[in-house]
């Protein structure tokens, strides 16, 4: 395991008002971040969900479902690409102006997809030159080609799947807008959350009212899914920003997924 890196998942609903149907990013919990990885001596690979930035468009113009012919679907790629890199650049320019150095990896200049949905041509080597030199390595969810001279939505889970299954790292969060995988309703008094969960957790449990979540890369049953294939290569925690610094400096809290 590579004990000296971070690997974490910034969801769509922390960095922005996911519930928008136009971008609007959430600059005091960018802010809130940048200053939490700051204090890290550790390596850190960040990954950014799309939220308001592209989850509309993607949902209006069907583009998970590859491409329709329409200008009007073509038009709204290039607009969905073109809000994610704004809000890659929010991100990063937080994170300069707390004194750390971090570089994008864009994925639709540098990754394909087959029609599993599976990452092919993954920039490996890029990620190991930016983290080797003390930079904070970061990606997001995107629209991609495909080898089927088609296009396809990669999800930042996919991508932190990749990058655990290549990298290892000690611990991989997803840092979502709660603090961990909830018991009952958010709406609740006390917000009770559970310790540890596994894969019969999915198999008995449904998440209320998922469908309001404007999500076209699945919810929060997905994001467990996915949690606990990266369990197979890290420690890997559902957890939430009121818990990022506890977590960044070896103190995980929220939900830690277990696949046995």
């Amino acid at each position: 395991m590579a004990d000296d890196l971070i690997l974490m998942k910034l969801g769509g609903s922390v960095v922005t008002n996911k519930k928008s149907q136009t971008p609007k990013c959430r600059r005091e919990n960018i802010t809130r971040i940048a200053e939490i990885i700051s204090k890290s001596n550790k390596k850190i690979i960040i990954v950014h969900g799309a939220g308001s930035y592209a989850h509309p468009l993607a949902k209006k113009y069907k583009i998970s479902n590859g491409l329709d012919g329409t200008d009007e679907q073509l038009e709204a790629i290039a607009k969905a690409k073109k809000q994610m890199r704004e809000l890659n650049q929010i991100l990063c320019k937080s994170i300069t102006e707390v004194g750390l150095n971090c570089e994008s990896i864009i994925p639709s200049k540098s990754m394909n997809m087959n029609h599993k949905n599976e990452i092919i041509d993954f920039p490996k080597r890029k990620f190991d030159e930016i983290i080797s030199i003390g930079k904070i390595a970061i990606t997001f969810g995107d629209i991609v080609n495909t080898k089927e001279n088609n296009v396809g939505i990669l999800s930042g889970d996919t991508l932190l799947l990749k990058l655990a299954e290549l990298y290892k790292p000690k611990r991989t969060f997803f840092v979502m807008d709660y603090p961990g995988v909830v018991k009952g309703s958010l709406d609740a008094d006390v917000i009770e959350i559970h310790n540890k969960i596994n894969s019969k957790f999915v198999n008995n449990v449904s998440i209320h009212n998922e469908g309001d979540r404007p999500d076209v890369t699945g919810g929060l049953l997905n994001k467990i899914r996915c949690a606990l294939q990266i369990s197979n290569y890290s420690e890997c925690w559902i957890s939430g920003l009121d818990n990022l610094d506890d977590c960044v400096n070896g103190i995980p809290k929220g939900t830690r997924v277990i696949n046995d």
